[in-house]
């Protein structure tokens, strides 16, 4: 009954030794995953950081270039206006002469 006793006892110490042990590695478990999970967030930050930087760079460039071909178009726009103005002076010129031909005829 001793023997028993003593082999109960000693089955009882070991599960609670090792419940100390399951305990100890569930809080380094925890500890790591923790670290995991602040790394991870520091590198997507990083990489958001990294990519929100090139996506300005590239919508820099895209707008400068918008605006360099909005330039050239609104130069060619007032070039273009320019030679109609010029063309129509002369068209009101000649019409302007056919009218007073017309009308006092010389």
């Amino acid at each position: 009954m001793d023997e028993r006793d003593a082999s109960i006892k000693e089955s009882l110490n070991s599960v609670k030794d090792t419940s100390s042990e399951v305990k100890q590695l569930e809080d380094e478990a925890t500890a790591i995953m923790r670290a995991a999970r602040a790394e991870i967030s520091a590198a997507l930050n990083q990489m958001k950081k990294e990519t929100s930087v090139e996506v300005e760079a590239k919508l820099a460039q895209g707008r400068k270039k918008v605006e360099a071909e909005l330039a050239e178009a609104l130069a060619k726009l007032e070039d273009s206006k320019e030679e109609t103005i010029k063309s129509l002076d002369s068209q009101i010129s000649a019409l302007s002469q056919d009218i007073v031909n017309k009308v006092l005829p010389i």
